[in-house]
């Protein structure tokens, strides 16, 4: 009988549910009604505002669940670090995020075809350029100039670029299938000439009387068009680790016209390469000068590749650029883009440097950025210096952008849109590995003057999704994209005027992450972990000794109308100062949540909605029923709050009131800083 009881009592316990340990956040909740199930926006309230087509699956796991915002977002950063080293990877998974991906490589080598058949040919460049004349309908011409030289070629060079060239002729595929049914019906020409007309007249891009933009939006086949990038990204990297094993090959110099563009060859030296349409450059050494090129110059030329292997090298749009600084670019504003250095329009264009300190200076669609297309900038090795305008340094519409820098102590400088930046179906990534790095919006030179303080640049960068919100014009929204900016180690620094620095505006989904360092960030409004509009914006730091600052409102853990902002600290002795709307603060039924998880921290705010506080702002509708909530949590350390707040101090709970008066029931405010350790898997 005893024996039975015991069985019973295991069958018993076997059943019952598993009980977590609470948490920090989980007694912070409790305080005013609230657990990590119901701290979350409601769908069906949701569906009573916005809207925007082309939204995210992705973002929505996010958006809908905040508490899987820490362990996703340290996910994704670990995982970008770790791939760093195949760009093909990276591309990979940002098609899956963009719900428009392929994994390639699941069961096989897609481009062991390719790869046969160049290892099988007695001439290799010879009858791989001879394929590429073929793809394109044509015959290789009758007693051209550069066979004989093209034959002195080291075959240990000719074989991998063999293998390239047969896997642009697969890539050339795979882009004309992913444009096809735009294509029966729309120019090229006509498509790439609307797509790089100037800032001033890309504000009407979207506009719905544009139906050509509409068009191509709703037929382009993404699928097919980031397959054929992966496939040849794959190849170009690998290509480009094999010839950089090649030593001592003779001299070389050719230039080879094909009907997509020039191959271009040289094995060393000082070399310039004029403003043209190139398929393919390699150069294997010397300090060399790109002047407007690896962008598709034009719908003619689909697919650019430039390989570099050594040197310190200058990538310029123009030297009068270079020469003068962008900011001193009179018709910056005005002039057509000009895509280059990593710059794609319904295509391909990569650019691969493995070694040298180099400068990359251009205006738009530039340092890996995409429009209907998958732009790639790799840069191996080397202080370098990238600076830009708008529409760049790992920047996407419609498209994959890549910006990847694997060491050294490197300067970012851009005006909007870029350092990792997503609009509309797009992904754009800045991931730079190592260094001492230093990220700049510019927000000196007012060429985007914010409607929130016309004072200020609307920068959105250094991780910004963004979004079309069209429910005061034409009614037809678009959903923003992911931009991201991943930082793996070293004391940098990052300035931004308005929308910045982890920011999603409108369905986009934001991200910062620094892995690692003593971290300097300033910013405006909208900035640190913050959105607005049906968004997400989130910055994570996991280490270091950090100084945040915001001038003026929504920072550091904000969330405004039905928006998420989260601000991830992971350790380090850290000062923040910060604005009204701060440290958890949520804003029109958005949701705001800060954490600090351990070290001596020290918070300068004055009184206003900050330190876990709440606002809906308006009674009698609908909003008073969906929830609004600021959360600040620090959860280890010796800790110093402002005088002013005597509720907020170290070793302590405290709730916070909404501002209306009198209170609406779900306005919710609630801190807590205690000493629990507490991992953001467990969330």
């Amino acid at each position: 009988m005893r024996a039975a009881h015991w069985y019973l009592l295991v069958v018993v316990c076997l059943f019952l549910p598993v009980l977590s340990r609470a948490d920090a956040f989980d007694d912070a909740l409790a305080q005013v009604g609230l657990s990590k199930d119901t701290a979350r926006f409601n769908l069906l309230d949701l569906q009573n505002y916005g809207g925007g087509d082309y939204r995210l699956p992705f973002f929505d796991s996010l958006h809908l669940d905040p508490w899987r915002v820490p362990f996703v977002v340290g996910t994704l950063r670990r995982d970008a670090i770790q791939n760093a080293g195949s760009a093909a990877t990276l591309l990979s998974s940002a098609s899956l995020r963009l719900a428009e991906g392929t994994r390639r490589t699941l069961i096989g080598d897609p481009t062991e075809v390719q790869k046969r058949r160049a290892e099988a040919f007695t001439q290799p460049l010879y009858e791989a350029i001879a394929a590429v004349y073929r793809a394109a309908g044509q015959k290789v011409p009758e007693g051209t100039a550069w066979s004989k030289p093209l034959a002195t070629i080291p075959m240990s060079v000719q074989k991998p670029l063999a293998y390239l060239l047969l896997t642009m002729v697969e890539a050339r595929r795979w882009r004309d299938l992913a444009f096809r049914e735009v294509f029966a019906q729309q120019k090229p020409s006509s498509l790439y000439t609307m797509l790089c007309r100037s800032l001033e007249a890309s504000e009407q891009l979207q506009s719905i009387d544009n139906t050509a933009y509409w068009h191509l939006m709703r037929h382009t086949d993404l699928k097919a068009l980031f397959a054929g990038a992966h496939d040849l990204l794959l190849v170009t990297e690998r290509v480009a680790a094999e010839l950089q094993a090649v030593q001592g090959t003779a001299d070389f110099s050719v230039d080879v016209p094909t009907p997509w563009g020039i191959v271009a060859l040289r094995s060393g030296g000082t070399d310039t390469y004029p403003p043209k349409d190139y398929l393919l450059i390699l150069d294997m050494g010397g300090n060399d000068t790109y002047l407007g090129v690896g962008g598709n110059r034009s719908a003619d030329q689909p697919i650019t590749v430039v390989i570099d292997l050594r040197g310190n090298d200058l990538y310029l749009q123009d030297r009068q650029i270079a020469a003068q600084g962008i900011e001193k670019t009179p018709d910056r504003k005005k002039r057509a883009m000009s895509p280059c250095i990593g710059g794609a329009v319904m295509g391909y264009a990569f650019v691969l440097d493995l070694q040298g300190d180099d400068v990359y200076t251009a205006l738009h669609l530039t340092q890996g950025a995409a429009h209907f297309g998958v732009g790639v900038l790799l840069d191996s090795a080397g202080n370098d210096r990238y600076e830009c305008h708008a529409s760049g340094q790992g920047s996407a519409d419609w498209g994959i952008g890549l910006l990847v820098d694997r060491a050294g102590d490197d300067r970012y400088r851009c005006f909007s849109m870029a350092q990792g930046y997503g609009g509309t179906k797009g992904y754009g990534l800045l991931l730079d590995v190592s260094g001492s790095d230093q990220y700049v919006a510019d927000d000196q030179t007012l060429d985007f003057p914010s409607p929130q303080s016309d004072k200020h640049n609307v920068s959105m960068a250094q991780g910004a999704g963004n979004g079309r919100r069209a429910d005061y014009t034409d009614g037809h929204s678009l959903a923003g994209g992911i931009g991201i900016l991943v930082d793996g180690a070293g004391n940098d620094t990052y300035s931004c005027g308005v929308f910045g620095q982890g920011v999603g505006y409108w369905y986009g989904l934001g991200i910062l992450s620094d892995g690692g360092g003593d971290d300097v960030y300033e910013g405006v409004w909208y900035v640190q972990g913050a959105s607005a509009h049906f968004a997400v914006g989130v910055l994570e730091d996991v280490s270091g000794d950090d100084r945040y600052t915001a001038t003026m409102n929504m920072a550091q853990g904000a969330g405004h109308d039905f928006s998420l902002g989260w601000l991830i600290e992971l350790g380090g002795n850290d000062i923040y100062r910060a604005p009204n709307l701060s440290l958890g603060g949520g804003n029109a039924n958005g949701i705001g949540i800060f954490w600090d998880a351990s070290g001596d921290d020290r918070y300068e705010v004055q009184p206003s909605i900050t330190l876990g506080r709440s606002s809906i702002g308006a009674r009698g509708t609908l909003r008073e029923r969906a929830i609004c909530l600021g959360l600040f949590c620090d959860t280890g350390g010796k800790d110093i709050y402002p005088e002013g707040l005597p509720f907020a101090r170290d070793n302590h709970r405290w709730s916070q009131p909404g501002t209306s008066q009198p209170p609406l029931k779900r306005e919710y405010g609630v801190g807590v800083d205690c000493e629990q350790t507490v991992e953001p898997e467990t969330l």
